[in-house]
This record gives C-alpha cells, sequence and structure tokens, in this order.
C-alpha cells in the first residue's frame, strides 16, 4: 500500500535525494491459533535499518466471521531490526468449536516521516486458522473432498472439519479441460460450485486437484473420482 498519491509520488520523486522502503516480516505464513490456548503470538521483525510503526488488524470472512479474534495491541513502533511479538486473544465462544475456522490478519508497515525521502509502507496478508481444541491433526484433508458434477456445473463438497487450501485451477480428466473455482479455500461443511465450460467432456470421470499445506506450501497433485448427477 502506497502512502502518497500517485502524481504527488511523481512530483517528490524529481526533488528527493533518496527513496526510501521499509517492510515488516513475520516469522511464519501462517498464524495458527489453538482454541485450548486461547490465542497465539507472532513474531514480526523490522528489517528496515530506522524505526517504524507496525499495525495489525484482523479481517472476518463475510463466509466466516465466528468466532472472534483480538490484537492486544495493534499499533506500535519497532526499532530497526527488532523483534515485535504481536498477541492474539481468541474470544470465548458459547459451546466448544467442531471446526476449523479462517481468516486473515494484516501486518502493515507505516515509516516514519523524513525529508527528502519517500515513504512506502508495505503489508503483509496472511491468513489465520482457529483449530477446536479436541479436534486432531491430519495433514491431506483434501482427499476426503466430494466432486459433483451436476449438467454443466461441477462442485466440491467438504465433510470435513477442517479447512482445505487449494489453487484455483483444478483440472477434468481425461481432457485436461481447466477449470476455475471461485476461492483458494473450502471451508468446512460447505460446497463451492463452478460453472464447466463449452469444452468439458461429458466423458470426464475425474478431476485433478493442486492442493496446499495448512503453510501454504505446494502439495503436488491429486486425483479424485467425479460423480454424475443429474440435473
Amino acid at each position: 500500500m502506497k502512502f502518497v498519491k500517485l502524481t504527488s509520488l511523481l512530483f517528490t520523486l524529481a526533488l528527493s535525494s533518496s527513496v526510501y522502503a521499509a517492510g515488516m516480516v513475520p516469522e511464519t505464513s501462517l498464524l495458527l491459533v489453538n482454541e485450548n490456548e486461547r490465542g497465539a503470538s507472532m513474531d514480526v521483525m523490522n528489517t528496515d535499518s530506522e524505526p517504524a510503526l507496525l499495525y495489525v488488524k484482523v479481517r472476518d470472512l463475510p463466509d466466516d466471521p465466528l468466532p472472534g479474534l483480538i490484537v492486544t495491541q495493534p499499533v506500535v513502533r519497532v526499532e530497526a531490526g527488532k523483534v515485535q511479538r504481536v498477541r492474539f486473544i481468541l474470544k470465548p465462544s458459547a459451546t466448544p468449536l467442531k471446526t476449523e475456522h479462517l481468516k486473515r490478519v494484516m501486518f502493515t508497515t507505516i515509516p516514519e516521516l523524513a525529508e527528502n525521502k519517500i515513504k512506502i509502507g508495505f503489508r503483509q496478508d496472511l491468513p489465520v486458522i482457529i483449530r477446536p481444541a479436541d479436534l486432531p491433526y491430519i495433514e491431506d484433508p483434501w482427499k476426503d473432498l466430494v466432486w459433483i458434477r451436476s449438467g454443466n456445473i461441477i462442485k466440491a463438497k467438504n465433510d470435513t472439519p477442517y479447512i482445505i487450501r487449494l489453487e484455483q485451477k483444478v483440472t477434468l480428466l481425461p481432457s485436461g479441460t481447466e477449470v476455475s473455482i471461485p476461492q483458494p479455500y473450502i471451508l468446512p461443511k460447505t460446497t463451492i460450485q463452478a460453472q464447466l465450460p463449452a469444452s468439458y467432456s461429458r466423458h470426464d470421470n475425474r478431476v485433478e486437484i493442486y492442493p496446499a499445506t495448512r503453510y501454504g506450501y505446494a502439495e503436488g497433485k491429486f486425483t479424485s473420482e467425479i460423480t454424475e448427477r443429474s440435473e
């Protein structure tokens, strides 16, 4: 995110003696919150040579707003080269969690003002997964996805209590037709669907997906059978 307008930026470039950029770097690519720990922490390092403000905000997804997650110190000054521990508190639920939940957390760098320097802020937008206390960990929840074709629609049904992360491209087999799905995740106990392109073949009976670990690392490819249902 730039903290100057484009016109101001071009004008300042002509007058400035230097260009300045700053950035905060979280320790991992995912904030994992365990219900039984009632929160989590994330270390964030100021990799720049000057102090900056760190602004942290949790964003609820429209399709998964609960449970609530609070940042205890949303704005803090971090010295150059230092590490700031950011603490998150999980709001109590009326009943124990049964499924994983997904949010996003944004770590935004706000550089300090200085003469003859352009200030560019950087934002890291990471996923947050909230895990129920009694839910066992499995590495490959995508194996339990159910794929259904009905007319010119293909659906992916996630009956598991786990969040499934995957590329937004799947491949129908044996034709090799590619289909775009609406989002790079499937929430527990939900179904997503996509329109099949005109080029798809009714002989396609398998789908090849490209899943990711909870930390976003590619897991190669996985093939599932497609169930055919009448319209």
